[in-house]
Formats: structure tokens, C-alpha cells, sequence
């Protein structure tokens, strides 16, 4: 097994990735994986559409392509799998590649409902994998930056956040057939994001949904919640997929200051300095530096490997977050607040 040198200016050595799945998202993947090759090698692709995985790999110098996983898993030498393939064949990937001795790298959301993430996860205890998911907003939006402004007390003691992801979205593919659809596509980003930002877990959630007829799809384009934190914080959060106009913000308040946060960056305000930011922040992993922020999530794998801990976006810790995410449709479905106390044993 590759390991990681002691000390200052000690060199990693990479490790070889098989990429599974190579529809839209794996670009971004690939993307951010070529910035890196002192930590990761893609030396192999597969997806059921040989001709697909044949123009990924052409693309990006793979020296491999397979059409399924059998094929794969006993024609190239590799120790991760990275896994985008759709999620209503998300389990049945990871099982046969946890059972095989594969580590994973999976895209989110982890799986389509909480009962089947949390049977993906101890398939990966089970056969003694180390699993983890791309919850790259932790950085490609600035709550890694908030989580370190609020845990150093900047704000004081935090008590809301308001978040709003409005825009105008017509997916095309199998996502459109989809029992879920804007919660399970972006919600799934902010719900975990909110979590690391407070360093919090939700204890209960309040959800409305609203399928827009402007937008085709078999599941909800517009949800409304209210999610009320074990540190006694309270988010509340619109997410619209049919909004004409576009605008993402978040705000984040305490009993000191508040922050800003969108897309390009954060802004910390205190109180006693008034109206002007007294701290701004821009994000290095925004617009076109996102593939950065999957590799991040990636690099936390790769290290989970090599020292045996476990890495912060560990399957085990987005149960958490897939959690909130089936809270919220379940509160949708029943009309009332969901209690979370006891969705996720320890």
C-alpha cells in the first residue's frame, strides 16, 4: 500500500483510481484529478456504453476501458474506485466493489433514500473499505470558510441561517424520471453544508415541496424548510428550480456579527463595525476552479487510506446529511415536522 511520508516536504505517492460511470459529472472529476497527478492516477474507465467510456478515455489519457465491472476489477491494477453512475444503480456498484476490496469514492447524493445509504455503508464496514462522497460545496461554496469563523467564535453564538437557491432548471435524462428531484439534486448540497458550517446536527425538519409545470420532471422543483439544529440554531431554505430569476446567498447570523457567503466568497461583519465587512474571503474553488473542490473531497479519501482514520466526508458522516434529506421528504409527504433524534444509530 502507498504511503504518505513523515515531515516537512515529504512526498505522497499517488494512487491508482478506476473511474466507473462516465456520463456528465465524471468530467468534472477527471478535471480535477489531471491537477494532480502526484496524488492520482485514473488508469482505468468503465461504463456499460463502451463507446462513451472510449471518448473519456481518449479525452483524458486513459489507458483503459471496460464496459463492466467484472471486466475491470480483473483486467487493470487499481485500489479506488471513483463512482458516478446513477443512483438506482448506485448499490449494486458499490456492493460488488466494496466485496471485491475496492475503496469508494462515490458522487452524491450517497443513494436514493436513508434505509439504502445506510446498507451501502456497512457493506463498506463490512468488507473493511473505506468509503466516501463528493460533497465538494464544503468548498466550492465558502462553508469550510464559514466553519472556521464560526468555530473561532467570530459571530458569537449562532442562531439562524437564511439560505435561498433560486434559478431556472430543465434537467434532461434520467434524473427527470425521478421520484425526487431539486432537494435530492441541489438539496442535498446545502443540507450538508449547513451541518459543516455549524458543526452541528439537524433534530428536526419542516418541508413543503411544489412541482412547477414549467419544469418536466417526475419529482419536486421548488421546497421550502425549516431546520432546527442540536446547537439551537435554525436554517431556513428555498430552493426553486423554477425561479425566472437567479440568486444564491447565504446568510448566517450570531449574537456578535453575521456572514455572507454566495458563490465567489464570505464576508464577516461584527457588530461594533457597523455596515462595512470587517474580513472578506474570496473562494478559490469557485466558477471554473470547481473540479478543485471534488479533488479536495478525493485527497480526504486518499489520506483516510493511508493513516486508517477516518476522512471528515466518511460514508458514516453524509448518513447524517442523507438523513436531514429523507427528514425533509418525509415531512413533505406528511404535512408536519420530522423529528431526527434517532434516524442515524451510531
Amino acid at each position: 500500500m502507498p504511503q504518505r511520508g513523515a515531515g516537512s516536504g515529504a512526498r505522497e505517492t499517488p494512487l491508482a483510481v478506476a473511474l466507473v460511470g462516465c456520463g456528465g459529472v465524471a468530467a468534472m472529476h477527471l478535471e480535477g484529478y489531471a491537477r494532480h497527478p502526484e496524488r492520482v492516477r485514473v488508469v482505468a474507465a468503465c461504463d456499460v456504453d463502451a463507446a462513451r467510456a472510449e471518448a473519456t478515455a481518449a479525452r483524458w489519457g486513459i489507458p483503459a476501458t471496460f464496459s463492466s465491472l467484472a471486466a475491470m476489477l480483473g483486467g487493470a491494477d487499481w485500489q479506488v474506485a471513483v463512482v458516478c453512475t446513477p443512483t438506482p444503480v448506485r448499490e449494486a456498484v458499490v456492493n460488488e466493489l466494496a466485496a471485491a476490496g475496492r475503496h469508494l469514492f462515490v458522487e452524491k447524493p450517497l443513494a436514493d433514500s436513508l434505509e439504502e445509504a445506510r446498507r451501502i455503508v456497512t457493506a463498506c464496514e463490512r468488507a473493511g473499505v473505506h468509503l466516501a462522497v463528493d460533497q465538494n460545496f464544503r468548498y466550492h461554496y465558502p462553508f469550510d470558510r464559514a466553519r472556521e469563523w464560526i468555530a473561532a467564535g467570530r459571530l458569537g453564538k449562532v442562531f439562524g441561517i437564511s439560505h435561498h437557491d433560486l434559478f431556472f432548471r430543465q434537467d434532461r435524462g434520467w434524473r427527470t424520471g425521478c421520484a425526487h428531484h431539486a432537494l435530492a439534486v441541489m438539496g442535498i448540497h446545502w443540507l450538508d453544508g449547513f451541518r459543516w458550517a455549524l458543526s452541528s446536527e439537524a433534530r428536526s425538519v419542516l418541508c413543503r415541496t411544489h412541482a412547477s409545470a414549467a419544469i418536466q420532471c417526475a419529482g419536486e422543483t421548488d421546497a421550502f424548510l425549516q431546520i432546527a439544529f442540536e446547537n439551537q440554531a435554525t436554517a431556513s431554505y428555498v430552493q426553486s428550480f423554477s425561479s425566472p430569476v437567479a440568486r444564491t446567498q447565504t446568510l448566517v447570523l450570531g449574537e456578535e456579527g453575521m456572514l455572507t457567503l454566495d458563490y465567489q466568497g464570505a464576508a464577516l461583519f461584527r457588530r461594533e463595525a457597523g455596515r462595512e465587512p470587517v474580513e472578506t474571503w474570496t473562494n478559490p474553488d469557485a466558477g471554473p476552479n470547481k473540479p478543485e473542490s471534488t479533488y479536495r473531497c478525493l485527497a480526504h479519501l486518499l489520506t483516510s487510506i493511508e493513516t486508517g482514520q477516518a476522512p471528515p466526508n466518511s460514508g458514516r458522516d453524509n448518513l447524517r446529511s442523507i438523513a436531514l434529506l429523507d427528514g425533509a421528504y418525509r415531512s413533505a409527504a406528511a404535512g408536519r415536522p420530522v423529528v431526527l433524534d434517532d434516524e442515524v444509530p451510531a
